[in-house]
């Protein structure tokens, strides 16, 4: 089992104010703007193969999320509204987005 800092028990996309609230098992929980997710993508198109690779992502203010998608036990897609849904935000990921 995960850590409880890795462990979600809710996740809630905020449509009004493009909010993604995640409560996680150690009583905190996140506020990730959709835009900041959007361009934070972990998929290959946006952060390369190799770190030299990595798209600058901008113009995403307006971006939602249209749909959240489980992905086993590990993680969530997430599609946005300007057609993306390449990411697989891990738990892992989703929590250190927290942190910037």
């Amino acid at each position: 089992m995960s850590e409880p800092r890795t462990q979600p028990l809710e996740i809630r996309p905020l449509m009004i104010s493009r909010i993604l609230e995640v409560d996680w098992a150690d009583a905190h929980t996140s506020r990730l703007t959709f835009e900041h997710l959007r361009v934070e993508c972990p998929c290959a198109e946006c952060k390369g193969h190799t770190p030299d690779q990595a798209r600058v992502i901008t113009g995403k203010a307006d971006v939602s999320i249209v749909d959240v998608v489980p992905v086993g036990n590990y993680a969530v897609q997430l599609h946005f509204s300007d057609g993306h849904s390449t990411g697989i935000f891990t738990w892992e990921y989703l929590r250190m987005l927290d942190c910037e």
